[in-house]
């Protein structure tokens, strides 16, 4: 039996059309291909909803892979955070519950068996989830509940007398996998609310900017818990301006690296409060070790003046509890952070040195820094040998048919679909390449701080690494000094870029921009 159909059985069976108000077509289309269930499992699967369970919710988790679900966001939060969360909401007292991205109505369902009588709006783009939604409604006998399969951008949501509670966990959509149109409409919406927004953002900064600039009104309280990259990236900026302009920002809590707020996903986790039009002169910030345990929110951390949390850049480093402001230079001031080069093709553009000479293209190929364990085992040095990689450049302006070897290469790589690849495709012409040759080269992303070695033979860099590229001429004792003592004080880095579940650390160019080079500007003695 078809494993959907059987699951729209199950919602079906428990009610999913009688609840929440009229179908879409589209979820109407589902539920006719429902496949029948027996009385006895929609029984045992109402009674596990109304016991706090969420079968329905957990049978979805199995039917999509995380890839699968990867391209909606949909990432399930558990029992403990959803809890606290609605804890906080709920003592707000609100007259109304919104569930931006329901899921499978986890939220709204908690809320309900605390408060029956609450208004509640569910809002998913994802048709199975909202039937899911549906039926969980239905199993704890929702009175006064609205499911709409829709886009929460986009929908129009009634005003009401009460205060609303914005109350979710927003789907997590990078912006790659963002139409122009849903760009087009939140930049426009931003500009309306007063907002710059960045091209980069992800959908989760949209629920932010619709909830704030569209759905809300003042004095309605809301807490989301989403990825907590947007505390330290440009394009996260626009939540960190909202929460401490117009959103009414008011507590901000970050899981550490180590906790798993989200079962299938390797990301770290961070839960806002706030209240919209708030302007609170301290909002607090604060750590929590577990997500697996329920939690207070607004009782952990330390009070941060909002004007100065408005002011910084980058807000993890204000969760360390040995935080202290960070004055003087930084790498960013000496040195350009950029990354190495992307090929679209290492299998064609990187060759050992016997694939060169046998191919024949020996004489436009250059050594590589092609593995961050190149740089780790460094020890601060990176010298050229006979074991290397080679990249393969080749300028825009060659004329390849004057080398017929190095064609016939670019011809075999036609063959074989190369130049049909995202990056490459973009190149004039595909095969048209060259490989940085920064000074400086830095590890990006382990579950360690960076490392730092000198560059003097000229390797060329993939994208395995960030290279640092002096604004001004250094002497070469200067940037041994810099490497030298950016490797010694490496420790102090930890906790400055972003992290990702299990304690894996990325920095993206700016962030190792902003990391602190105090003491790095003279030679050593």
């Amino acid at each position: 039996m078809n494993a959907l159909a059987e699951l729209m059985g199950l919602a079906f069976a428990c009610g999913a059309s009688d609840f929440g108000g009229p179908l879409s077509p589209t979820e109407e289309a589902l539920l006719a291909k429902a496949a029948p269930v027996s009385a006895r499992a929609a029984s045992r699967t109402r009674r596990a909803i109304r016991e706090g369970y969420d079968p329905l919710g957990d049978a979805f988790l199995k039917l999509r892979t995380p890839f699968e679900r990867r391209a909606l966001g949909a990432f399930y939060t558990g029992p403990p955070i959803a809890r606290s969360m609605l804890s906080w909401a709920l003592g707000r007292d609100p007259a109304r519950l919104v569930d931006p991205g329901c899921g499978s109505g986890r939220f709204s369902v908690a809320a309900l068996l605390q408060r029956p009588h609450l208004e509640i709006v569910a809002v998913d783009l994802d048709p199975v989830a909202t039937l899911l939604t549906r039926a969980a409604l239905a199993a704890v006998k929702a009175r006064q509940a609205r499911v709409i399969q829709g886009d929460y951008l986009t929908v129009d949501l009634p005003r009401i007398a009460g205060r609303t509670a914005f109350v979710g966990n927003p789907p997590y959509v990078r912006h790659h996998d963002l139409s122009l149109k849903t760009k087009a409409y939140a930049a426009q919406l931003a500009q309306n609310a007063g907002y710059h927004l960045s091209a980069l953002a992800g959908l989760h900064a949209l629920f932010y900017l619709a909830t704030l600039a569209k759905h809300s009104s003042a004095g309605d309280v809301g807490s989301f818990v989403t990825s907590s990259e947007w505390l330290d990236v440009g394009y996260g900026s626009i939540i960190r301006q909202m929460f401490v302009n117009g959103l009414g920002g008011r507590s901000l809590l970050v899981f550490d690296a180590e906790s798993i707020p989200f079962s299938d996903v390797m990301t770290t986790a961070a839960i806002t409060t706030f209240r919209i039009g708030d302007e609170l002169l301290r909002i607090r910030v604060g750590r929590a070790v577990s997500a697996r345990r329920r939690v207070k929110l607004e009782a952990h951390g330390r009070a941060i003046e909002r004007a100065a949390l408005g002011a910084y850049r980058r807000w993890s480093p204000l969760l360390r509890e040995t935080f202290s402001e960070i004055s003087g230079d930084t790498i960013g001031t000496m040195f350009r952070v950029s990354r190495g080069q992307v090929t679209g093709a290492n299998a064609f553009f990187t060759l050992t040195r016997e694939e060169a000479q046998r191919i024949g293209v020996s004489r436009f190929c250059i050594p590589l820094v092609s593995s961050a364990n190149e740089v780790f085992e460094a020890k601060g040095l990176l010298r050229d040998g006979p074991q290397r990689t080679l990249g393969l450049e080749i300028p825009r302006e060659l004329d390849i048919a004057r080398y017929p070897a190095l064609a016939h290469y670019v011809r075999v790589g036609e063959a074989s679909g190369v130049h049909r690849g995202y990056i490459a495709s973009r190149r004039r012409p595909w095969y048209s390449l060259t490989f940085p040759r920064p000074p400086i080269v830095a590890t990006y992303m382990a579950r360690q701080a960076p490392v730092f070695a000198r560059n003097p033979d000229s390797l060329g860099l993939l994208n395995v690494a960030h290279g640092l590229y002096p604004r001004a001429p250094l002497p070469e004792n200067v940037l041994d000094a810099i490497v030298s003592r950016l490797n010694a004080t490496r420790a102090a880095f930890v906790g400055r870029g972003r992290t990702y579940h299990g304690g894996l650390e990325k920095f993206e160019p700016g962030e190792m921009e902003a990391l602190p080079l105090a003491g790095c500007n003279e030679p050593a003695s």
